[in-house]
């Protein structure tokens, strides 16, 4: 069984990603604040915005700068960061966001795959890579937002004379093929692969959405990550509807998310799922007026039954939940905010429009029926285009559908429900142990806050149930006594013959993806 989005998706005949953003941005009112930096204060507005887009447009097209071009942006989060990423398109180069905290053994592979032979950074970027920066030869050129010594071209003075905005057209480019923005898999397995997402792959993730125009939502809280697209994406919408975004520069804590809802009386929330696990158990949560929020939506990894019903709970009533499953290789493909019809609690909802599911098994490659779980598989014009140096028939399917090394199911009311990773799957003994399936079972143990089960190396049986477990503060239950826990409620092959370590927090990524590889080089 195959399922699609019950609506259709309209996409504009020119297929340019700069041209469907500014033509939006243009409807809005100009003096609308689209972007607030909450460490900084420093607010952008909506022509302001367009300002920059148009008028670095043009002097990159000026310093040579041609379709074809790759050029990375490696920053901190800055207001200045996405309208440089949208000036970088619609000049007809391809933009390579990256992150400060990339690490320097992930920034280099990264670099390594994209070869950009252009560079935007920050001060801060530059102070922490310049070394491995300048030993890449295929980067020709440096461009700083700041002003420093070592590099001689600033975003300022290359905008240094105005351009008309509303004459402005960006470079014309085969939509469907060219790629505008190059993307990191999350790379909680392994090291990330380069993900190349077209123009209409962009256009189909940021179509207008009946959650965003609400007039009610007038302050968004977005974490940020603007080399994910999941932000990027978001963030787009958002300013594009006339919202205002917000977004902290440091680490989003959940302490400092639940602070920036209080003090800019925030509508809604684009988050991961780490801070629903906060909300759900932390003392102080009464501490903040969280009067004005009325809708949260997570994502990143799906979040357990019992961690949603302790949300509603703790939450004004009129506070709407939802979960939202997709990654950088698909967009968003489903949500709980997408359909009209209630949608049950544990999914993470119906198929957005443009998109068609299927869910296979995952030797014989059959399409499965409904409740029967497999790898989930994707198609449209949303799901990109492929991985930079990595053959397409090992990446999609003889149909064209995108493998996504997700498992999940559908229920009879066509509700995706996600089991785990493919990836994640280990064998005990010749037989297939889903973590998954022990994690849900700890979870639902009163003094587990938070667990991952992943499999210890054993020769030749295969590997061992293992899981990290974080308490809940003040506990004092044993490994033994959840042990024996999980040993009452699963088959024999599932049992946590691995043990059970006590660890004070699981080690995430920047969207709160588990990342299992990190844990796993604990058991070694």
């Amino acid at each position: 069984m195959i399922l699609q989005g019950n609506q259709d998706l309209l996409v504009p005949a020119h297929l340019n990603f700069g041209t469907h953003v500014l033509n939006r941005l243009r409807k809005v009112n100009p003096d609308t604040v689209s972007l607030i930096s909450i460490a900084t204060g420093e607010r952008i507005t909506c022509v302001e915005f367009i300002q920059h887009t148009v008028s670095l447009s043009v002097a990159l097209l000026e310093l040579g700068v041609k379709k074809g071009d790759i050029i990375g942006i490696g920053s901190e989060k800055r207001n200045e960061f996405l309208p440089t990423a949208l000036a970088i398109i619609c000049a007809g180069a391809t933009a390579l966001p990256l992150e400060l905290d990339s690490g320097r053994a992930a920034l280099k592979h990264k670099l390594c795959l994209a070869k950009p032979n252009y560079f935007v950074c920050s001060r801060s970027f530059w102070k922490m890579y310049s070394d491995i920066l300048q030993s890449l030869d295929f980067i020709k050129t440096f461009i700083c937002f700041d002003v420093i010594d070592d590099i001689k071209l600033s975003i300022n003075s290359l905008m240094s004379r105005d351009v008309n905005v509303s004459t402005f057209i960006p470079v014309f480019v085969q939509g469907h093929t060219h790629t505008a923005l190059i993307t990191y898999s999350s790379g909680t397995t392994g090291m990330p692969k380069a993900v190349q997402l077209t123009h209409l792959n962009c256009i189909a993730s940021t179509t207008e959405s009946i959650v965003y125009q609400n007039e009610n939502m007038k302050t968004i809280y977005v974490i940020g990550e603007w080399c994910d697209v999941y932000d990027i994406y978001v963030t787009l919408k958002c300013i594009c509807a006339g919202k205002t975004v917000v977004y902290i520069n440091t680490i989003a804590t959940p302490e400092a998310v639940l602070k920036c809802i209080q003090d800019y009386k925030v509508n809604m929330v684009f988050t991961a799922s780490c801070t629903a696990t906060y909300i759900a158990e932390a003392e102080d949560i009464s501490d903040y007026d969280l009067s004005a929020l009325n809708t949260i939506c997570f994502a990143g990894s799906t979040l357990h039954l019992n961690t949603f019903k302790k949300i509603e709970k703790r939450l004004p009533k009129s506070t709407n939940l939802m979960q939202t499953y997709g990654s950088n290789e698909t967009g968003s493909c489903t949500s709980t905010g997408w359909s009209p019809k209630i949608i049950r609690q544990g999914s993470v909802g119906k198929v957005f429009p443009g998109i068609m599911l299927k869910v296979v098994d995952v030797e014989t490659r059959k399409v499965l029926s409904k409740n029967q779980t497999g790898e989930i598989c994707a198609r449209g014009p949303s799901v990109m285009k492929g991985y930079l140096g990595i053959d397409e028939k090992t990446v999609f399917d003889d149909d064209g559908f995108f493998c996504s090394g997700d498992l999940g199911y559908f229920d009879e009311d066509d509700c995706l429900y996600i089991v785990g990773r493919l990836k994640d799957v280990f064998k005990y003994k010749g037989i297939q142990v889903a973590p998954a399936e022990i994690e849900t079972i700890l979870k639902s143990h009163p003094d587990v806050r938070e667990v991952c089960v992943v499999g210890r190396p054993a020769g030749d049986i295969g590997d061992l149930p293992a899981a990290f477990v974080v308490r809940q503060p003040g506990s004092t239950v044993s490994d033994r006594d959840l042990i024996n826990f999980v040993a009452a409620e699963i088959p024999p092959h599932m049992k946590l013959r691995g043990g059970v370590q006590f660890i004070s927090e699981l080690p995430r990524n920047i969207r709160g993806k588990v990342l299992r590889q990190r844990l796993r080089e604990m058991l070694e």
